[in-house]
């Protein structure tokens, strides 16, 4: 062992709650949370959190977990699993960008669609397009190219996802959810 870890031979097994802190209070700087970008929406998704499921045809909950909101980073970010637990389970980071808010989709179909906000979204329609992303050579891969947020209550929502592949519209998903849980 080298740097750190020599010094304190007897006690290997500190080093890592030692360099977490060490980390931590590097990315804290002055020791006060940092500021969270503005970017219209992200309070919106930031009261999200918590478990969400699928609601039936009659509009009544089930007890299908479909997504699970948590803000996360400091409240820089806040994390949607979808589909928890399943073979399809799906991950979007919602953060305040340069260009406002915006989504990082990591999907079953192993590529990652980077979203932004389109500017005549209100909020209570959150409406994402893409803009590139990683996996993505161009728009004819196929990816999640649109998605929408529409807020129907404190805990009800549609979400809409259109899914591209060469230049064209081959899957649109509409879901119903309702949230069960808050933190």
């Amino acid at each position: 062992m080298s740097g750190i870890f020599q010094s304190f031979p007897a006690r290997r097994h500190m080093a890592p709650p030692l360099l977490t802190m060490a980390l931590l209070a590097a990315c804290a700087g002055t020791g006060r949370p940092a500021e969270t970008p503005a970017a219209p929406g992200l309070e919106v998704i930031q009261e999200l959190e918590g478990t969400w499921v699928r609601c039936d045809e009659s509009g009544s909950p089930t007890g299908d977990v479909t997504n699970v909101f948590r803000i996360t980073a400091g409240g820089s970010a806040v994390s949607e699993v979808v589909f928890p637990g399943a073979p399809e389970e799906m991950l979007t980071v919602y953060v305040a960008g340069k260009d406002g808010l915006e989504l990082t989709h990591y999907c079953a179909a192993r590529n990652a669609p980077r979203m932004v906000l389109d500017p005549t979204s209100t909020l209570d329609d959150l409406r994402f397009t893409c803009t590139g992303g990683v996996g993505l050579e161009n728009h004819s891969t196929g990816h999640m190219h649109t998605g929408r947020l529409v807020r129907l209550g404190p805990n009800r929502m549609r979400t809409e996802w259109a899914y591209h592949e060469n230049g064209e519209v081959t899957f649109t998903g509409v879901f119903d959810i309702a949230r069960v849980e808050r933190p």
